[in-house]
């Protein structure tokens, strides 16, 4: 009975022009949830490889945007500096058995990552780009429309208007998905909160290179990547950017202002208690401090501007979207 008013809830909401039913996952988790450890790992220090001040363990989207600043870091204050470039699974492995100082992911935290000791640092956000084949004549889609693109509810792009005309050939949809980082939210989970949300003729890729190659290769498809993997990746195919909601993802002030719905979260992490390190914790708050520097080819919009435009903030960590 619970089931059939709810569904007659939202039947009444959408014809009164009402907000579509919630699809998307929730951008954070909470912060004060932290996941419980025996005592005998809690009171473990890292282990660092011998000789080494620094290890660092950083998720390939925010390896190469900060490795310029982590190398200057080291040489100004004469210190041996450990990185390991991976991936979000990574850097959450190097938490768990504490072999870095700091680690570096992509994703907001889940719970599974909030572990006794772990403080998130915020270097800032970047949009997610939607792209499709450089043929495809669509400019730009509303969010709602790449909802029903990845759900398999628009089955072709013709199912678009552009100024009163259809916007593609009648051809199908081909979506290509990268379902990466589950548990955690965020990311790809901002557009559909979870895989079986996804249209079931999606192709789900492993890797960054493939989803590039994958759109530029395939006509009628429709993905998504970060401005600096879809440069990065040229060399393996040319795709197209398309506006969402009208606001194009390389405009960083759009995206400081909220206004852009798809992003990743650039975290860093330090240790309290008997896993810290005094160094650590002073070059991850210059980092912070220093993100107006990094190259603009990452898209990287800054931890002093989401503060300068409401965002939320838990101690250095970014909780909340500005106005929510």
């Amino acid at each position: 009975m619970r089931t059939v008013i709810a569904a007659m809830m939202i039947a009444i909401s959408m014809a009164a022009g009402a907000a579509e039913p919630l699809l998307g996952g929730r951008p954070f988790s909470p912060p004060g949830e932290v996941l419980p450890m025996p005592e005998e790992w809690t009171a473990r220090s890292v282990h660092r490889p011998e000789k080494v001040d620094l290890a660092l363990a950083i998720d390939q989207q925010l390896y190469p945007a900060i490795l310029p600043l982590v190398q200057r870091y080291a040489r100004e204050k004469g210190l041996k500096v450990a990185l390991q470039e991976g991936t979000c699974g990574v850097a959450a492995g190097a938490l768990a058995d504490k072999s870095a100082d700091v680690t570096g992911m992509c994703c907001p935290p889940g719970p599974l990552d909030r572990m006794p000791g772990v403080r998130y640092h915020t270097v800032g956000i970047s949009s997610i780009a939607l792209i499709a084949h450089p043929s495809n004549p669509v400019a730009g889609v509303t969010l709602a429309e790449a909802r029903a693109l990845f759900g398999g509810r628009h089955r072709s792009w013709g199912d678009l208007p552009v100024s009163g005309v259809k916007a593609a050939p009648a051809e199908d949809v081909r979506a290509i998905t990268r379902l990466h980082c589950k548990p955690r939210p965020g990311h790809w989970r901002l557009l559909l909160d979870n895989e079986n949300q996804f249209g079931p003729d999606i192709r789900d890729v492993p890797a960054i290179r493939d989803m590039i190659s994958e759109v530029a290769r395939t006509p009628s498809a429709v993905g998504y990547e970060t401005l600096w993997h879809v440069a990065d990746n040229a060399r393996v195919g040319t795709v197209k950017l398309l506006r969402l909601d009208g606001v194009h993802p390389a405009d960083t002030a759009a995206v400081a202002k909220g206004r852009y719905p798809l992003y990743r979260v650039m975290n860093l992490t330090t240790w309290t208690g008997a896993a810290s390190n005094p160094a650590a914790d002073r070059l991850v708050e210059w980092l912070v401090a220093s993100a107006g520097e990094i190259d603009p080819a990452f898209g990287i919009v800054p931890a002093s501007a989401l503060h300068a435009n409401g965002w939320r903030f838990s101690g250095a960590e970014l909780v909340g979207e500005p106005g929510r």
